[in-house]
């Protein structure tokens, strides 16, 4: 038996907001725009995932991201 997304680290998007507190326009934006990468950030599952809106979502891939793009570009002490 396949187990589900959740249980391997992978969230819904109406979760993926809620614990990234990032909206759906954003995370989308990123999808789109190449930002955050299929297979790394977000995925489909088979028998889950119906249309590019119900991808899961790799939460702590995603959090990973924005933190190092975040520290990337913070200014450097003089």
């Amino acid at each position: 038996m396949a187990k589900a997304p959740e249980s391997t680290g992978w969230f819904s998007i109406n979760k993926a907001e809620e614990m990234l507190g990032l909206d759906r326009k954003t995370l989308f934006r990123f999808r789109d725009d190449g930002t955050l990468k299929l297979g790394t950030h977000f995925t489909a599952f088979p028998g889950k995932t119906w249309s590019r809106d119900s991808y899961y979502w790799n939460v702590k891939a995603v959090q990973r991201f924005l933190q190092t793009q975040a520290s990337d570009q913070q200014p450097m002490a003089a």
